[in-house]
Formats: structure tokens, sequence, C-alpha cells
């Protein structure tokens, strides 16, 4: 067997899933899976392209009307707008492909990746197969969970390639400020820093507007500008979970020419009836993502609302983007995370996640409002002292 893979945790938010699958009824507070359906105009571009017969091979990094599609969206609706070729846009296999392929285009042996703490608990294992190093530096809960720039600052050293960013944030729902960008940017240019924006998120966003990384280093020389690598997913945006599209814009040309030999000796290529479907969902009409951000935003008030109510839990601001809450567990709980993740779904069948799974050593837990709003509705009344289920 692989000794890489040895070590390796499988995820434990798919342990949770497992045993809340195997429930009559589950509330689905533990999955950052969207309740809503993918939008029928996405889905007849796709059941048109096999009628078309686009069912062969199509080019490894994506076909060229979706690229170009790509390229006008990240410079209208992100302000990327120098990138300077289709060669700069690469099609994925998803949104965790385009971190994995990246991880592993720019990562060697013994290179640091400073990454948020808590963070999605997959992009970290995807740094440590790519053979890099984790730093860890926490997220500040009175910052709405951003970083104290100082200490990023201070966790730099000599062997550190790159700074994961991930705005709006899994799992906490903290969102980054331009200012928090430039300031991030001029570490990056003083280090000769790549930075990975994770942006699955970008459409999921509250009370302020989404701001990339790579368009707050427009303002930037060449060499920090073009090191900015911008991965999106179709998932969130969309709700095309299943169908596993993601993208990947970085203006570095031997990045790019790197990144083309990892999508080939991967995937060699994307679905392409799935990226006609793409296209569509770029070109077609984006209703969809104000319609399903209200609905997010509503379900957001109301399991904020109650967490309120709760004793065990404290959450102190709104998240600012995501779908997903991320509380503090109080001393009114004696046990450990895990313990109460176990004692929701053994007394309610109720899924959420422990800080543990993102890193975080402070005892925290983690709802996602994805899932129907009936369904945090009914948590709510669990978690505001019902002796036994809300049905």
């Amino acid at each position: 067997m692989n000794n890489e893979l040895r070590d390796v945790i499988f995820s434990g938010i798919v342990s949770v899933r497992d045993r809340l699958l195997q429930l009559d009824d589950p509330l689905r507070l533990e999955s950052g899976e969207p309740s809503f359906d993918t939008p029928p105009h996405i889905k007849e571009a796709m059941v048109k392209a096999i009628h078309d017969n686009h069912t062969h091979y199509a080019p490894s990094t994506g076909i060229k009307p979706l690229k170009e599609a790509c390229l006008k969206k990240v410079a209208g609706k992100n302000g990327i707008d120098y990138l300077d070729g289709l060669d700069k846009v690469t099609v994925t296999n998803g949104g965790m492909h385009a971190l994995y392929c990246s991880f592993r285009t720019i990562l060697n042996p013994g290179d640091e990746v400073i990454i948020p703490q808590p963070n999605w608990t997959a992009t970290a294992w995807m740094v440590e197969l790519s053979g890099g190093s984790l730093i860890k530096v926490p997220l500040k809960a009175e910052l709405q969970y951003r970083w104290d720039l100082n200490e990023l600052k201070a966790a730099v050293t000599k062997k550190t390639r790159a700074i994961l960013v991930n705005s709006p944030h899994n799992p906490t729902g903290g969102v980054m400020t331009r200012s928090d960008y430039f300031e991030l940017l001029k570490i990056a240019e003083k280090h000769d820093l790549y930075i990975v924006s994770d942006e699955a998120y970008e459409d999921i966003i509250y009370e302020t507007e989404h701001i990339s990384a790579g368009a707050v280093a427009r303002d930037f020389p060449a060499k920090v500008r073009d090191k900015v690598i911008s991965c999106f997913t179709f998932s969130k945006s969309y709700a095309m979970t299943g169908w596993r599209l993601g993208y990947v814009c970085c203006n570095h040309q031997p990045f790019a020419d790197n990144l083309k030999k990892m999508i080939l000796y991967t995937i060699n290529g994307v679905s392409t009836p799935t990226q006609y479907g793409g296209l569509a969902a770029l070109e077609g009409d984006q209703s969809c993502i104000t319609e399903m951000r209200d609905v997010y935003r509503q379900r957001r008030d109301i399991l904020f609302d109650g967490i309120q109510k709760t004793d065990l839990l404290e959450c102190k601001t709104p998240p600012g983007g995501a779908f997903y809450l991320y509380a503090s567990i109080t001393d009114q709980w004696k046990d450990s995370a895990w313990d109460l993740v176990n004692h929701l779904i053994d007394n309610y069948s109720m899924g959420s996640v422990p800080g543990d799974i993102f890193y975080d050593d402070r005892k925290s837990i983690r709802f996602s409002y994805a899932c129907e709003t009936d369904m945090i509705r009914r948590a709510i009344a669990n978690l505001a002292g019902d002796k036994k289920p809300v049905v």
C-alpha cells in the first residue's frame, strides 16, 4: 500500500453522513450539499449536448467555448481581467480537483503552505499528499473569523511556498475584506509566494460583496499578480455538486504549462457533455443564484437566532457568507465536541460536524444550513432544549 495514504484519515464528515443515512428522516445539518436541484436550462444543455453527439474526447484543459465563457466571467464578475489567453483558464473535475492539481503543480517536498485554522479538512490533505507541510494560522472569532495579519506575517519562513485563502470560508462563514487581501499580497510580494484562492462560495455572500484575491492583485506588479491561483467551482453557485465541474485561473505561464500535465495525467479532461452544461450555467439566466442566496440568508437568520436561545452554544455574529454556522460550545457541555455531535445524532437524528475535523483546538461545532428550511426549524427546536425530537 502507498505509504503516503497510510496516515490519511477518512473524512469525519462522511462518517457522520453515513450514520445519518441509516436513520429515518434525519436532519442533515452536517453536509455542504445544496437542497436545490440544478436549474432546468443547465440540465437541458447537457441533454442537448448528448443528442448533438458531443460525447467524444474534448481538449484535456477544456472545450474552447467554456474556457472563453470562464475568461469572460472572471474578467467581468471577479475583476480578474488581465489573463492574457485561454491557456490561463483550465477546466477541472470540480473545485477539489482544481485545488489538488494546483498544489501538485507548485509544491515540492518540504514546502510549507499557510492555511487558516479552522479550515476544510480536505484541503489540508491535498497539501500533504502533494508533499507540502501545513502551517496553521488561527482565524479570530472576534474579527469575524479573519486573520490577525501580524500573526500571519510571523508564520512565514524560508520554506513557505504559498498561502491558502478561502472566502467566504468553510467552516466559519468568515469573509475577507479588500484591505485583508491587500496586506496579504504585500506579504506574498515580499516573500515571493503563491496565493491559492478557493472561491467555492463566491456567490453565497450576504451583507457585503465578494472580493477575489486576483482582483486586488491587479494593482500589484506582474510577479505578484500572476502568482494568484484562483480556483472556482460550479457546485455551490448553481447547485451542481454531482456534476464535478470547476476551473482554475492563473496568469503565470510556468504554472499554466505544468498544470496541463496534471490535468492530462489525472483525468485527461472533464466529461464533454458536462462542460456544455457549465457553459449554459455561465451564459444563461443568473437569477437562480440570487434566488438561492435569498433562501440561504433566511435559513442563516433562523439558525443564528435559534442559537442565541441555547445554553450549549455561542455564536456572536451571523456568518457573512457560505452556508455554515460555526458555534463555540459553552461550558454547559462538559464533554468533547465529538460527544456533542454523537449526542445530537443519537437523540435527535441531527447532523453536525465537530471543530476537531477542521483542525480546531477550540471546542466548536459546525452546522450547515444548505438543507431544507424545515430541517433548520426542527433542529433549532431540538437545540433549544426539547426532550425528544421535533417531528
